[in-house]
């Protein structure tokens, strides 16, 4: 049988419909039916039926375009010492949802922080571990001293594993062989500046300070007790509430405690929006806010003073009796940076 053709048109094909102009209107139809194709159909974008339609489409797209873009929420740039991270961690959804403020926090060591603030002039709000930083931060021009708030207050300790397995009972017991004892930097850790002067009214620093570890913030210095890396450390006293099941306090002499730490709050000079932070500010200071203070441990009323002391130094301004920097000797350069990731 001879093969056919590939010109040749398959039966029924070869009647295609002609128009009266003698072309073929349905030119290249059979192919496509031949493969079981849908022949293309040229059609207008925009019928006469649609025109209104699509005239209405562009004038909303135009008055779309010259409308204000739409306004960003507050938001508050939040540097707090790493002392008031749980509080400040469970306030942050509250403010949103009461204030329609974001707060974005940093969190760290208070010196650390200061020195970010008066290099970048980028924060809205800080919140340092006490109030020896905020004054600083006062001096150097980085905060308004009229927005001042106190928030909370911070005791020293001497903190231990829970039931103190290493039976340290008193600062002399850190000296002891096989105790492993650490604080936060004294340079830019509230907490460590406490410690140390704590273990100076003990005349203990040179010889505690020679074999202690140091943490860059509260939250890695609380860590390295939580988790079993050393036996002792010299903190807040609230620590012992962050980890009720790891971590308990050792008594001691009311008459070596410094003072008491205020966790204060201010709103910077360069805030992007000072009412916002503001706002932020009296929020952590109001009912809502203290009953989150006092859920994690922190006290909201300044703790009476011990027998023969003033006033807890809520206030700021030093303490009274304390050797000052001047008089803590330099640290122990053999003494390692201990840290610990978040903290």
């Amino acid at each position: 049988m001879p093969r056919r053709r590939a010109t040749e048109s398959t039966e029924g094909e070869e009647t295609a419909v002609r128009s009266s102009k003698g072309s073929c209107r349905l030119s290249g139809w059979s192919p496509w039916r031949v493969h079981g194709w849908q022949r293309p159909v040229n059609r207008p974008l925009l019928r006469r039926s649609s025109g209104v339609a699509g005239v209405g489409y562009s004038l909303a797209a135009f008055v779309v375009a010259l409308l204000p873009p739409p306004a960003a929420a507050e938001e508050v740039l939040l540097f707090a010492g790493a002392a008031s991270q749980p509080v400040i961690e469970e306030a942050i959804p509250r403010i949103r949802q009461e204030l329609k403020i974001e707060v974005v926090p940093n969190l760290g060591s208070s010196g650390a922080l200061l020195t970010q603030l008066r290099l970048t002039h980028r924060g809205d709000l800080y919140v340092p571990g006490s109030h020896d930083y905020l004054e600083r931060a006062i001096e150097l021009g980085v905060v308004d001293p009229a927005s001042r708030t106190d928030l909370a207050y911070l005791v020293p300790a001497l903190l231990v594993a829970k039931h103190n397995p290493k039976q340290i009972h008193a600062l002399a017991d850190l000296l002891r062989p096989g105790v492993r004892v650490a604080l936060g930097e004294p340079r830019t850790v509230c907490a460590g500046e406490y410690g140390l002067r704590l273990l100076a009214r003990a005349h203990l620093e040179t010889q505690v300070m020679a074999k202690a570890g140091r943490a860059p913030s509260c939250a890695a210095v609380a860590n390295l007790l939580a988790t079993g890396a050393v036996d002792a450390i010299l903190g807040w006293e609230v620590f012992a509430a962050w980890f009720p099941e790891r971590i308990e306090g050792v008594p001691l002499d009311p008459a070596l405690i410094p003072g008491v730490a205020t966790i204060p709050g201010a709103v910077t000079h360069f805030a992007r929006d000072p009412a916002a932070a503001r706002r932020v500010l009296a929020w952590l200071a109001s009912e809502s806010g203290r009953a989150i203070w006092a859920r994690h441990g922190y006290r909201t009323a300044p703790p009476a003073p011990a027998a023969g002391e003033g006033a807890p130094r809520g206030a700021g301004g030093g303490v009274d009796g304390d050797p000052g920097k001047a008089g803590v000797p330099p640290l122990a350069t053999t003494a390692p940076l201990l840290s610990e990731e978040g903290g």
